[in-house]
């Protein structure tokens, strides 16, 4: 059974003798606004946590990990109605990109870029418009998820397709492509479906996945401008959650029902699935670092680890207790995991 308490360790040493990526000391940190999602910093000292409040405003709180202190509330908007939503860092560290949005309904619809050197934000940028009928009445779909490319220079944005008023949402699901350097928005791509959710990025930075309640697709992203592929048919609820393995050979993805199911990406199929929680929907999908094990929040209250070998819970092995827990991440030294529960925290050894 993983711990949920214990005694933080210093930076593990590298085989050059280097210092490795710093574990996180077990503990709960308290926030003042409800947590949505964290991201942790490639050197493990620094945890990013988006925190938010119809009342409170949208923030992202930097926590230091070794000492459970936030030392930054960074402002993305102060306004009443505001709704934060996935926050993601550069593979360097040296920003931190947050979704978040306001007004009536909620709507995620900003991208908030943190240089987390001075802990300020650096551009506020706003989804851009797409193709929808009636442009007076129907609003332009919500931002679900970022991913960043390998090298920094790309996010990559979900956004669900067009909204009518008291209506369901139309076809038109996209990803948008958003340029680092530029501070801009510059290719938006149609996929197929409505909704879109997770985004992984196949390391090696040529392609990259968005789940759809269509199916899997697949995005070319070697060139200036990402191209559609093709799309893989999902088997039952619209996909939730999206992991590539470290090597790049397999991407695991999960359902709203709780099925998941583990692609190769040589061939572009399906080769064998898996259950999470049947009937519980899952938002976090994390591989290990060595690809054995694949960590995934269940039911609110534990973190299940599913051996990749076989694809099944390993009893034992997982964190059980948790209340109310929310988004998911692993820390890069690889033995520590960040759960954002209600307004805290959680930062748990193993």
């Amino acid at each position: 059974m993983l711990l949920l308490a214990g005694a933080g360790t210093a930076g593990a040493r590298t085989t050059d003798g280097g210092e490795g990526p710093v574990r996180g000391v077990p503990q709960t940190v308290q926030l003042k606004l409800g947590a949505r999602s964290v991201a942790v910093g490639p050197d493990g000292r620094k945890a990013y946590v988006s925190v938010g409040s119809q009342t409170g405003g949208a923030r992202l709180d930097v926590v230091d990990t070794q000492s459970g202190a936030v030392t930054a509330e960074v402002v993305l908007n102060s306004g009443f109605e505001v709704q934060v939503g996935q926050v993601a860092v550069s593979p360097d560290g040296s920003r931190a990109y947050v979704l978040y949005g306001l007004g009536r309904h909620l709507q995620l619809s900003m991208l908030a870029v943190v240089d987390t050197a001075t802990n300020t934000v650096i551009a506020r940028v706003e989804a851009p418009d797409q193709p929808r009928p009636n442009p007076e009445r129907t609003t332009t779909g919500r931002l679900s998820a970022l991913a960043v490319s390998d090298d920094g220079s790309r996010v990559f944005v979900a956004q669900a397709g067009p909204k009518p008023p008291n209506r369901p949402i139309l076809e038109g699901a996209r990803i948008l492509q958003f340029s680092a350097e530029d501070l801009a928005y510059t290719a938006a791509v149609t996929v197929p479906g409505k909704y879109a959710g997770g985004i992984a990025v196949r390391p090696g930075g040529r392609d990259a996945y968005i789940a759809t309640d269509e199916g899997l697709s697949l995005l070319d992203t070697s060139t200036d401008t990402p191209l559609l592929e093709k799309t893989l048919a999902g088997a039952g609820g619209w996909l939730a959650a999206l992991a590539a393995s470290p090597d790049g050979s397999r991407l695991y993805q999960v359902d709203s029902a709780g099925a998941g199911a583990v692609v190769d990406l040589a061939t572009g199929t399906v080769d064998s699935t898996f259950t999470v929680e049947s009937g519980r929907s899952t938002w976090s999908l994390l591989p290990s670092g060595d690809g054995s094990r694949l960590y995934t929040v269940a039911q609110g209250s534990k973190v299940l680890s599913i051996d990749t070998d076989t694809n099944t819970v390993v009893p034992g092995e997982g964190v059980t207790g948790l209340s109310g827990a929310g988004e998911l991440a692993l820390g890069p030294d690889g033995h520590t995991f960040y759960v954002t529960s209600g307004a805290s925290l959680q930062i748990i050894g193993f």
